[in-house]
């Protein structure tokens, strides 16, 4: 019986040195894999590293031509804008014990009839920190993974050990024994495990769930010079300000406008740390702008946590600059991101319709200017409604919630009324236009409505009424009713959302037509998207042809608005212009 039992203890005990073997191997076979990957890895992070420093030399070039420094005569000025953006004119003496390694390169780049030959670090010296970085968190990895994978291990050799240990020869027990440990299990762990899952999670990464980030939009109302670097200039001073905080963020918006994000910030802290910016802001805005004062500088913000639908902080930060910009004294607005807006919004669909009915509503006026003569052409009615805990809404965010046929009726009725009123009060001789809801343009029940209240109106040939370019060509033969009642009353009628040139010619049968809406998508960027300008210039030759004016919608800067002009488009509207206006004499006036 012992020798039988002796025989199966030897047997086993052969098995864990093979499986030791075979984990070694392993181990072997894993460093040298894992060796291989990371040379390739960092090979490749290399790579995209010389990209972008190519990239930003290009962009460098670029900003001399557009600036029109003269490379020869002006080297201390791009010696200065070379070092901002890492490169510099001359090369550095490198250390003498590593100067095989740390020798500067030099590249040259080109944009037009602009030259500049640069030295900079190599990357893995420039970025030295984001390749150790990388590094350690690959090895990291690797780490656990074959800690893991040796748990796992040794949990299958386990029943092998199970067997007593005075059968085994006391040398070789004893070595296994030490070879092979159980985990050491920490009570902190094992406390951690009692919490509930969401509490564990809290504890294990130190989550405090009460910090808020701030994203903030700000507006000057004097234009700084061209030549400056806004972004880096804002970002130092702001960095300085926040010393406390870690994360701060500052980025040139494509519209000229500077976003701002200071995150980990206490909710008790918010309203402190909001006009601490605006301060901030204005200090360093005084450095290129003596002239300004405090009411000059307008800051919207939005406070919100990890999660948050980064879209909606941005147009709640947009609503926030547009109020502050509205205020004579109150320069710096906040809107706090609430993460029910949209299900308390939902929710409360049944309730939006009373907000028409019971006029708790306002009309902003967008006006559309001449770009030959500046003169306003016409003005765009924008509906707002007042809502009791969300504030003010635009007809974007409440619009798509309203779901019955009677409610979008009596939208559109609300605001064709409001506009009566106005035009009978202040007379005009510039036409107002008015989006009419996609589905009220099929509504038999709306088109009564209207050729009823048109009767007693004196100035309904003032009206005019927006269509999406979409609704018309693919609904057009179900469109007579609407047509027909808008040229009864000498109406006029303005394609919106104009995205191509393709159907253009079909519309001059209809002389109701009176103008084409560019969608806002081909205007944004226009001055550096060669696509965009080339589809609105189609859009242009077309209209052109069967004598239709184009207009432009969403201009932010000067760069859209000359790139326009010089495409064709006849007028355009935008925060470049004037904010929408609250009052039609406002309007009717300027």
């Amino acid at each position: 019986m012992n020798n039988t039992l002796a025989i199966k203890n030897n047997s086993e005990i052969i098995k864990v040195i093979e499986s030791r073997n075979a984990q070694m191997r392993m181990l072997s076979i894993y460093v040298i894999a894992f060796t291989l990957l990371l040379g390739i890895f960092n090979i490749m992070l290399g790579e995209v590293l010389h990209q972008k420093v190519h990239h930003t030399g290009g962009q460098l070039a670029k900003q001399v031509y557009d600036l029109k420094i003269d490379v020869i005569t002006e080297r201390d000025v791009i010696a200065a804008l070379a070092e901002n953006h890492g490169f510099m004119l001359e090369p550095h003496e490198a250390p003498l014990h590593f100067s095989a390694f740390m020798a500067e390169e030099s590249e040259v780049f080109s944009y037009k009839s602009v030259s500049l030959k640069l030295y900079h670090w190599p990357s893995w010296i420039a970025e030295s920190y984001l390749f150790i970085l990388l590094n350690l968190i690959l090895i990291g990895v690797a780490v656990w993974s074959y800690r893991w994978w040796c748990v796992l291990f040794k949990s299958k050799l386990k029943p092998v050990l199970s067997a007593p240990q005075d059968d085994l020869p006391f040398t070789l027990a004893k070595s296994v024994e030490d070879k092979i440990e159980e985990p050491h299990i920490d009570k902190s762990n094992q406390e951690l495990k009692q919490l509930p899952p969401e509490n564990a999670l809290t504890t294990l990464y130190a989550i405090q769930n009460n910090y808020n980030h701030l994203f903030a939009l700000f507006y000057c109302g004097q234009p700084f010079p061209h030549n400056i670097d806004l972004e880096n200039h804002f970002k130092l001073v702001i960095v300085k300000g926040f010393k406390e905080l870690s994360k701060i963020s500052v980025k040139l918006l494509p519209s000229g406008g500077l976003a701002i994000t200071l995150e980990n910030i206490s909710q008790t802290d918010v309203d402190n740390y909001m006009k601490r910016l605006h301060q901030i802001i204005f200090q360093a805005a005084l450095v290129y702008r003596g002239d300004l004062s405090r009411k000059d500088v307008k800051v919207g913000v939005c406070n919100y946590r990890d999660g948050a639908d980064q879209t909606i902080v941005y147009q709640l930060t947009k609503s926030a600059l547009v109020q502050a910009k509205q205020s004579a004294w109150q320069h710096i607005q906040r809107i706090p991101f609430n993460y029910t807006r949209s299900i308390e919004l939902a929710e409360g669909a049944d309730t939006l319709p009373d907000y028409i009915t019971k006029k708790k509503f306002m009309l902003f006026f967008q006006p559309l200017f001449d770009l030959a003569t500046g003169e306003m052409l016409q003005h765009e009615a924008l509906i707002r409604i007042r809502h009791k805990s969300l504030g003010m809404l635009s007809a974007r965010q409440f619009i798509p919630q309203l779901t019955n046929e009677t409610a979008i009726v009596q939208l559109d009725q609300a605001v064709v009324e409001q506009v009566i009123k106005l035009l009978e009060a202040e007379p005009s001789s510039l036409t107002v236009s008015i989006n009419v809801h996609p589905l009220n343009w099929f509504s038999r029940q709306f088109w009564l409505w209207f050729d009823k209240k048109m009767r007693s109106f004196k100035g309904s040939n003032k009206l005019q009424f927006e269509i999406l370019e979409d609704d018309f060509y693919q609904h057009l033969p179900k469109l007579t009713s609407a047509l027909s009642a808008i040229k009864a009353i000498s109406g006029t009628v303005l394609i919106d959302n104009v995205t191509t040139s393709n159907k253009i010619g079909l519309l001059e049968p209809y002389k109701i037509v009176k103008g084409l809406k560019l969608s806002f998508e081909l205007i944004h960027n226009i001055d550096s998207n060669l696509k965009q300008q080339k589809a609105v210039r189609q859009i242009v030759l077309q209209s052109t042809r069967i004598n239709l004016p184009v207009y432009g919608v969403g201009v932010e800067t000067q760069l859209e608005l000359n790139t326009l002009k010089k495409l064709g488009v006849v007028a355009a509207q935008g925060f470049y212009f004037t904010e929408p206006l609250q009052e039609f004499n406002q309007v009717t006036s300027s």
